[in-house]
């Protein structure tokens, strides 16, 4: 990916000197020995051509579901875990992400900006039309998670200048109910059904509520601002991309029942968005950045 920026035109006004940087995000396999030691380093997952963002693991750990910019639009991708058999689940000719397994392999759920505001869809894997989810009208709706018997849907969801809060709709159909009040995106509902778990969109850290009712309360607070998608609860606890005074992001454990975080892997370059647990809790799938450059480029006869 090429982004140009710091564009500067001489007097004479036939040339124009900008600054590209070029990068190239890549998914990268974590495997774990068990939930708090990894088995070996990490692999890389999917490398062709073109970015990738925002990984999620089938449930039977098969294929992995991700947006990549290789054709030129954002779009929603498959591929098996070993890289092969590649297929587009989305060409709408806007910027489509955020894909997310239904808990049956059969679907995934994905946000679509066609134009300033985004919308949910889901689309059949194997072949389909993407089927647009009626959520809040005049809004944008983005940020998909399925509940875990695949009946629900929770999505984040603003007006204007108001801040995201959560959703949650039946899938076939219905009026969804709002759920935070405080600020909510990137809800992920609990196995034994009790909780819902959040982050806020700038804010940083994960948060969690009842879904019987209650008070908010802030399970981790490491979670940088702006990094929501980085990071998978378990039964236990939650995996999550750590940013301190190193130079690398460090994959995290917070352990419930400890509450302590232990380190597991140290990144050896720069994060892209995205981290997602394998349903058996084996492996691990984030986005790194395989390469950087800058460079000073020249338009001749700029006009």
């Amino acid at each position: 990916m090429g982004e140009g920026g710091w564009p500067s035109i001489p007097p004479k006004g036939d040339q124009l000197v900008y600054h590209q940087v070029v990068a190239k995000f890549n998914i990268w396999r974590l495997d774990l020995k068990d939930q708090k030691h990894h088995q070996r380093p990490p692999s890389v997952l999917i490398s062709e051509k073109g970015d990738k963002m925002r990984p999620d693991l089938s449930p039977d750990g098969k294929k992995i579901a991700f947006e990549s910019n290789r054709l030129g639009f954002w779009d929603i991708w498959t591929c098996a875990t070993d890289g092969s058999t590649c297929d587009q689940l989305t060409s709408l000719h806007g910027t489509a992400g955020r894909a997310r397994w239904s808990p049956n392999g059969r679907y995934v759920a994905f946000e679509f900006h066609p134009k300033e505001l985004s919308e949910i869809y889901v689309v059949e894997v194997g072949g389909g039309v993407p089927r647009l989810l009626p959520t809040i009208p005049g809004a944008d709706n983005l940020s998909p998670t399925w509940s875990p018997d695949g009946k629900s849907i929770y999505f984040a969801s603003k007006r204007g200048s108001e801040p995201f809060q959560l959703w949650k709709m039946p899938v076939q159909g219905g009026p969804p109910t709002k759920l935070t009040k405080n600020g909510g995106i990137s809800g992920v509902e609990s196995f034994d059904g009790r909780f819902l778990y959040y982050s806020k969109y700038e804010a940083g850290g994960v948060w969690r509520m009842p879904l019987a009712g209650g008070e908010e309360t802030q399970v981790l607070e490491e979670v940088r601002g702006g990094s929501w998608p980085n990071w998978a609860l378990t039964t236990n606890g939650i995996y999550f991309l750590r940013f301190d005074k190193s130079p690398h992001a460090t994959i995290q454990f917070l352990d419930f029942a400890t509450r302590k975080t232990i380190p597991i892997w140290t990144l050896e370059k720069e994060p892209g968005w995205g981290l997602a647990l394998s349903r058996d809790g084996k492996s691990i799938v984030y986005v790194q950045d395989e390469f950087a450059e800058s460079n000073i480029m020249l338009v001749e006869n700029f006009r």
